[in-house]
Parts: structure tokens; C-alpha cells; sequence
């Protein structure tokens, strides 16, 4: 989903999920931000129920996180 069809509620919820995420994972902002949508982009396409869609991302998103930080 494009930033513009989003409501301003969902866009700053998400913005404040990806610099939480960036602060627990002492990642750039820029790199979660990246990881965050092709994850969620790939859950919402697939996903029958969307509640659970913004978890599962949180989810996925610190496990590459925390495997990106330990190849490095």
C-alpha cells in the first residue's frame, strides 16, 4: 500500500513502529524503514486477515535485523 492511500493515524503509527524498531535494534532508521515495508508489503499481499499483519512485520523485521547485525 502507497504512503498516500494510508490515513495519517496508520502512516504515524508506522513511523513510530520503525524508529521504535530502529532504537531496540541500534539500526539507521533508513535500513528499518526499508526492511519494515518489503516485509509488510509481502504479508499484506498474502495475508486473508489483516489484524495480525502489523505484528508478523514487527516480527520478521527484528529477525533480519538481528541476522544482518550478526553477519557484520
Amino acid at each position: 500500500m502507497n504512503e498516500q492511500a494510508m490515513n495519517p493515524h496508520d502512516l504515524a503509527g508506522r513511523k513510530s513502529e520503525i524508529e521504535q524498531l530502529a532504537r531496540e535494534t541500534h539500526m539507521p532508521v533508513e535500513l528499518v524503514d526499508e526492511i519494515y515495508n518489503i516485509e509488510h508489503a509481502k504479508l499484506d499481499r498474502i495475508a486473508r486477515i489483516k489484524t495480525f499483519v502489523p505484528v508478523l512485520t514487527r516480527r520478521r523485521v527484528k529477525a533480519r535485523l538481528r541476522t544482518q547485525r550478526a553477519a557484520s
